[in-house]
């Protein structure tokens, strides 16, 4: 009988750990009696350290979004 393995989820706190192709979540904080709530999953494409901004393809639509570090927290999934 198989397990099912669970994905290894790393919060990053800078833009700057982030490489093309990386599969990653953007979760929105709703409060402090609840779980982080996952706003978009995809791989990434580019990123701005800079100006706080990471692009990826959307796992869900399939289209090219992009991610403010300031307004949510990035994790990175493996």
């Amino acid at each position: 009988m198989l397990k099912e393995a669970k994905a290894h989820v790393t919060r990053i706190r800078a833009l700057d750990q982030l490489h093309r192709g990386d599969e990653i979540e953007a979760r929105l904080r709703v409060g402090p009696n609840y779980d982080d709530v996952v706003i978009r999953r995809g791989r990434v494409q580019e990123t701005a350290p800079g100006i706080g901004v990471v692009w990826i393809m959307d796992r869900h639509s399939g289209m090219r979004k992009a991610i403010n570090a300031d307004e949510c927290t990035v994790w990175r999934v493996a």
